[in-house]
């Protein structure tokens, strides 16, 4: 048995940037072990399989592997599944044609649009609202496994930790973030204490003037050290903006522009797009990207693996 692969850089237009991802378009019939082997194999962040939906009212299904684990959401994978259906013209997906698609996946119900943009595919997904908490920990400890100075956090932005644990930590300046040092196994501590999977360090501070924010994002408890571009920590980064803008007497923003990627030479950028209610409280989030695809082939799978 063998089948088809892609690997799609997402959030990005050029080759070799933005977060490369895994995509098997066609998965029905592998086992949960034979896509884990796969995502080993490929080696990406995550590795997304398509498959025929199994519930009522969903298009399409995704699931996302890290090289290690199974993922219950991923946000550059989806944008990589979904344009690389897009330039195979599955699903309907035509040029110049806007599509949504119900997907169903392990997080719930997942909303996808597609449009194009200068001829290519465009792919916006939703993400879950998240909700904010005070971090629990202790700042010390949470900086040494940074690799940060207490100093180099903003202390005008709250460090905060949502429902899905992932942790944004703010700082003052981009030079922090380009001399961090993280321990990956002291952060895996801090998962472990607190059960969280993520560390999304941010600043204000940007590389290209009109953005609104540069992170780093990792996660060593689902075997991805660091992420390029992690598209499910932008997205909620957003909301997080929203409130505290106007926590601040600022007329917040509904779209953002976050930044990504280019202190590991992979630049890449992700669109925020917040919908808010008559009483300005936000009540859908989507994130968007382009992507592209650098190449493809076939796995040979083996002795039912």
């Amino acid at each position: 048995m063998s089948v088809r692969f892609k690997q799609v850089d997402a959030f990005t237009r050029a080759p070799f940037s933005g977060n490369p991802a895994g995509v098997v378009l066609d998965a029905d019939g592998l086992s949960e072990r034979a896509m884990q082997l796969i995502a080993r194999e490929v080696n990406a962040s995550e590795t997304v399989f398509v498959l025929p939906p199994s519930e009522p009212g969903a298009d399409l299904r995704l699931r996302w592997f890290t090289p290690t684990t199974e993922v219950p959401l991923c946000g550059h994978a989806t944008i990589a599944a979904f344009y690389a259906l897009a330039e195979e013209r599955r699903m309907g997906l035509k040029p110049g044609q806007q599509r949504r698609f119900r997907v169903q996946t392990l997080s719930g119900p997942l909303e996808v649009e597609v449009e194009w943009q200068q001829d290519s595919p465009y792919v916006w997904m939703e993400l879950p609202l998240p909700s904010f908490f005070p971090y629990p920990g202790d700042y010390e400890a949470l900086c040494g496994a940074l690799g940060l100075a207490e100093v180099e956090i903003d202390w005008q932005w709250p460090v905060q930790i949502t429902q899905n644990g992932y942790v944004y930590i703010p700082v003052v300046h981009l030079e922090s973030l380009r001399t961090m040092q993280p321990n990956a196994l002291l952060l895996e501590r801090i998962e472990k204490r607190f059960a969280v999977h993520g560390f999304a360090v941010f600043t204000r501070e940007v590389v290209q003037e009109g953005d609104d924010w540069f992170m780093r994002f990792f996660a060593p408890g689902w075997g991805v050290f660091e992420d390029p571009v992690t598209g499910t920590a932008q997205g909620p980064l957003g909301v997080y903006r929203y409130y505290r803008s106007r926590e601040q007497g600022e007329s917040p923003a509904l779209r953002y522009r976050g930044e990504q990627g280019d202190l590991m030479g992979r630049q890449g950028r992700v669109e925020v797009r917040l919908e808010v209610d008559e009483q300005g409280e936000p009540m859908r989030l989507w994130i968007g990207g382009s992507a592209v695809t650098v190449f493809e082939g076939r796995f040979v799978i083996r002795d039912g693996r």
